[in-house]
Parts: C-alpha cells; sequence; structure tokens
C-alpha cells in the first residue's frame, strides 16, 4: 500500500487518510465527505479516527492543527484584507 510520509520523522498516514484529512481541513463534514468520494460515512469516521489516534490528538479541530505542525497540511495565506483594517471614507 502507497503511504504518503511527513516532511518530519512523525506519523505516515495512508493516502485516503490524507485525503480525508484535507477535507475535513476544508470545513468538510463526515457525510459531505462520504458523498463527495462515494464511500459510507461509517468509513470515514474511521479514517478520521484513525488518523486522530495517529496524531494523538484530541479532536478533530486538534487533529487539523497537529497535521499543520507535523507539515501534512499546508495553510493558505488570503490575500484579501480583514474588514476591521479598512479605511474610512
Amino acid at each position: 500500500m502507497l503511504q504518503q510520509k511527513s516532511l518530519t520523522s512523525g506519523p505516515v498516514l495512508t493516502l485516503r487518510e490524507h485525503e480525508i484529512l484535507e477535507f475535513i481541513a476544508q470545513g468538510m463534514s463526515t457525510k459531505e465527505v462520504a458523498q463527495h468520494i462515494d464511500i459510507a460515512p461509517r468509513t470515514v469516521d474511521r479514517h478520521v479516527e484513525n488518523v486522530r489516534l495517529k496524531l494523538r490528538a484530541k479532536n478533530r479541530t486538534h487533529m487539523v492543527a497537529c497535521a499543520v505542525m507535523e507539515g501534512l497540511l499546508m495553510v493558505a495565506i488570503d490575500d484579501r484584507q480583514p474588514v476591521a483594517e479598512t479605511e474610512a471614507p
């Protein structure tokens, strides 16, 4: 089975686990991920649980944060300015 290695010597995720992790990081629910890749929601939950355990995370949010810290996910920087920083007319 092919596996994707992280940039560090941390946990190794399968390609499917990494794919599901990316969808979860984008804010998709279990049901949405399942429909998107045509698998059962219970299977998505199992993959999420496997990733969470590999990363030793407490919950999904912590799992995504750990994945970013491990170099498993990249964070895109948005060029848009926050509304609070715009100048008043």
